[in-house]
């Protein structure tokens, strides 16, 4: 049985950059003034067996998921997102100029962090545009509460909480503790996975794409 850790802080001090599936144990950053101290302690989310790996991506190919980016694509990049994730937006900002440049993201939705993460994820998978539903999560962002911008589903159907929990159960079978996760095929076809936002400088290695110019002022200390 997987137990959710809902989180609790909500001071703009401080942020949960991901939570592991138990709770024990969590990555917290806690900024003061301009110094940033970083507390980590191990997940416990299991890293899957070499062998397992194909399988668990054919899985995460067929997972209902939030498309943005390359119609035709040069590389297609998996990451498991929470709607209300502070790290998943800044991943969201730090790949848009590599989905201009050839890039497809498939968003996979997980629902953790708050209690308004499941409602809405359910928003967003429940819109006619999906993709637009999710760049309204992300362009109205609340950065001081940790909120996604978009307006919860009311009572979301039960179909898109159990499709929610699979996807969380998926990420686990990744050795994933939480979110940002991003699965994707590197150039010889081995299977990759990465917790948490990347550095700036691993996302060409990650997208399979030249280097790609960010100047935005919140993805700065990821350089």
């Amino acid at each position: 049985m997987l137990i959710r850790w809902k989180r609790a802080m909500t001071s703009s001090h401080m942020n949960v950059r991901f939570c592991p599936r138990s709770g024990a144990a969590c990555l917290v950053r806690l900024t003061i003034a301009a110094m940033i101290v970083t507390f980590t302690a191990a997940a416990d989310a299991k890293p899957p067996a070499p062998g397992e790996l194909p399988a668990l991506f054919a899985a995460l190919e067929k997972t209902d998921a939030v498309v943005e980016g390359a119609a035709l694509p040069k590389r297609i990049l998996y990451v498991f997102f929470d709607a209300n994730c502070w790290y998943c937006h800044l991943t969201w900002k730090a790949l848009q100029p590599y989905e201009k440049a050839g890039l497809q993201v498939r968003w996979v939705p997980v629902a953790y962090q708050k209690e308004s993460s499941t409602t809405k994820a359910a928003a967003i998978l429940l819109a006619k545009d999906r993709a637009a539903a999710f760049r309204e999560n992300e362009t109205r962002y609340r950065a001081r509460s940790y909120d996604g911008g978009i307006a919860p589903a009311k009572n979301p159907p039960k179909a898109i909480v159990a499709q929610l929990d699979a996807n969380f159960e998926l990420m686990d079978r990744f050795g994933l503790s939480g979110t940002p996760g991003l699965v994707w095929k590197d150039a010889a076809g081995k299977v990759q996975t990465n917790l948490g936002m990347p550095r700036l400088s691993k996302l060409p290695e990650i997208t399979g794409l030249p280097a790609q110019k960010i100047d935005d002022p919140e993805l700065a200390e990821f350089r």
